[in-house]
């Protein structure tokens, strides 16, 4: 199994989790990471599951795929199964170099932008096979790729929802909130693609109206990214510092989202959202972009809220809502809680990529 990274994100742990479940399930794995040992390395090798690091820079490092084959050929694999972009494309040409039979593309996202559908698109007719992580993603990659749906799998992740519903919440006293404070709470890299200043504009525009609102507004932003600076250089312009928080990296995400009132993800494109996956496992409401995985999982109206990705006016506006209609919001929390029982398990997952590895491997392991 090979991956761009191995630091803290949702990718990198359903990767680790996907990796434990197929060891468990009796497949002989490795793993190699392009990038240096990140956070989830120890993790990995605390399941026993050797990991290899290849040290590479990022998508412009040509090393990757030539690194990558020399593994290969030093251990060769009956299959190479990939996750994210920069993998797939060195993982491609790395079997081939390599004369690995099978590859396949885990594509957990549908990134649009030029750099990436073009290396896509001359990339993609060396793999094996693609799993898309939805349904909505799996369509994008259909056209961007130029793959029939023949090569194409729909594989979503898992959630541990039994874990995440009994799950304490974490106590609102270590930021300064009580029981008066509605906390918007935010889970992500502080990146352009998961928009956090679309996030804080929202914010902005729902704090002019504090005065008639019924609880407190509070926002509250677990995670890092370069632009952490920038925002936190505009709430102190805008006179926010005491009621935005910046948390960093926390490993009691799961917690804060149980306290929260509503998780929002302002993203403008995703895969599959874990942090909206465990939102709605917890029974926690959900407010979202309209954007690929986004609409797979939430029905707006439904099973949360859905915005405009990049307009903050109808964030904000779908935030109003969400605090003046109470009861609303935690129907929309009950079935969407439903809805993930029902179909977001981790041994449905680890099951149907154990069934298709055995299909497109068909000799004994």
């Amino acid at each position: 199994m090979v991956i761009t990274e191995l630091d803290i994100g949702g990718a990198e742990r359903a990767f680790v989790r996907l990796a434990s479940g197929l060891a468990f399930a009796g497949w002989n794995l490795r793993v190699i990471c392009l990038r240096g040992a990140g956070p989830l390395v120890q993790e990995l090798q605390d399941r026993e599951i050797p990991v290899q690091t290849l040290n590479c820079g990022g998508f412009a490092d040509i090393r990757a795929p030539f690194r990558l084959a020399a593994s290969f050929r030093a251990q060769p694999p009956d299959a190479v199964l990939s996750f994210l972009h920069h993998a797939n494309v060195a993982s491609r040409i790395g079997c081939r170099l390599a004369g690995v039979p099978v590859h396949i593309s885990g594509i957990r996202v549908a990134d649009r932008r030029l750099p990436v559908a073009l290396t896509e698109r001359l990339t993609a007719r060396w793999t094996t096979h693609c799993v898309a992580v939805s349904e909505q993603v799996s369509a994008a990659h259909q056209k961007i790729s130029g793959l029939s749906d023949s090569r194409i799998s729909v594989i979503r992740n898992g959630v541990d929802w039994e874990t995440l519903s009994q799950l304490e919440p974490a106590d609102r006293g270590q930021f300064g909130y009580d029981d008066s404070s509605y906390v918007i709470l935010s889970v992500g890299r502080l990146e352009p693609q998961k928009d956090p200043e679309t996030l804080l504009q929202a914010f902005r525009m729902l704090y002019a109206q504090q005065s008639v609102l019924p609880r407190q507004v509070r926002l509250l932003l677990v995670g890092e990214g370069r632009l952490r600076s920038l925002l936190e250089q505009r709430v102190r312009v805008h006179g926010l510092e005491e009621v935005v928080q910046f948390a960093g990296w926390r490993q009691d995400a799961a917690s804060l989202i149980r306290m929260a009132d509503v998780v929002v993800l302002s993203s403008r494109w995703e895969g599959l959202p874990n942090v909206v996956l465990e939102a709605q496992a917890a029974g926690t409401p959900v407010i979202a972009s309209a954007v690929d995985g986004c609409l797979d999982l939430v029905d707006d109206q439904l099973t949360g809220r859905l915005f405009e990705p990049g307009n903050p006016e109808r964030l904000a506006t779908a935030l109003l809502m969400q605090i003046t209609q109470p009861h609303k919001a935690d129907r929309m929390a009950r079935e969407a809680e439903l809805q993930i029982r029902r179909n977001c398990s981790w041994l449905n997952c680890i099951d149907q990529y154990d069934q298709l590895l055995h299909r497109l491997l068909p000799a004994p392991r």
